[in-house]
């Protein structure tokens, strides 16, 4: 009986040390980790269906530039990146921008690596906010669309906005 607890936890184990990650969609030239919502099941958890997963840029000592969330927007077809296309991602990721509580603020387009991208501020009024600020990157990467957030404990500074668009021309 021993030897049969044995050999199916021996068998259990093994199917979790070879059980590859997923891996991310797109890869960055940063030296990151990327944790999909394949794999850890809550991950996802209160994210919208567009969710991906987590990068974390594991080089940064800023806490607020080291996670960054990762979602697929292929519901949207239209590729040619203007405001208009940059709130329709906005939504696909938040929720309709007139039904929440999130505003978009501070949008702009400029030329990444990619092409055109746009860079959007999710600001949340409310005073007490853990998160206040959500920066938003949204272009094209390998022909696709994606958005990148991150989650910021104060309204984000130009070095930290310079070193968003950065993790963004790192990507590939």
């Amino acid at each position: 009986m021993n030897k049969l607890i044995l050999f199916f936890a021996g068998l259990l184990i093994s199917n979790f040390a070879f059980a590859a990650p997923t891996l991310a969609p797109i890869n960055s030239k940063e030296d990151v980790i990327f944790a999909h919502k394949k794999d850890q099941k809550m991950l996802g958890f209160a994210n919208a269906e567009s969710f991906v997963g987590y990068f974390t840029r594991t080089a940064q000592s800023d806490r607020n530039m080291r996670q960054a969330e990762l979602y697929d927007l292929d519901k949207i077809k239209d590729l040619k990146m203007n405001e208009e296309l940059c709130k329709k991602a906005l939504a696909e990721v938040f929720g309709p921008l007139n039904e929440i509580t999130l505003k978009a603020q501070d949008i702009k387009i400029w030329e990444s690596h990619t092409g055109k991208t746009c860079e959007a501020a999710m600001m949340d009024p409310y005073q007490q906010a853990i998160i206040p600020e959500r920066r938003v990157l949204v272009g094209l990467v390998r022909a696709k669309l994606y958005a990148v957030v991150f989650k910021l404990s104060q309204k984000s500074t130009a070095e930290q906005q310079s070193n968003m668009r950065s993790f963004w021309d790192s990507l590939r």
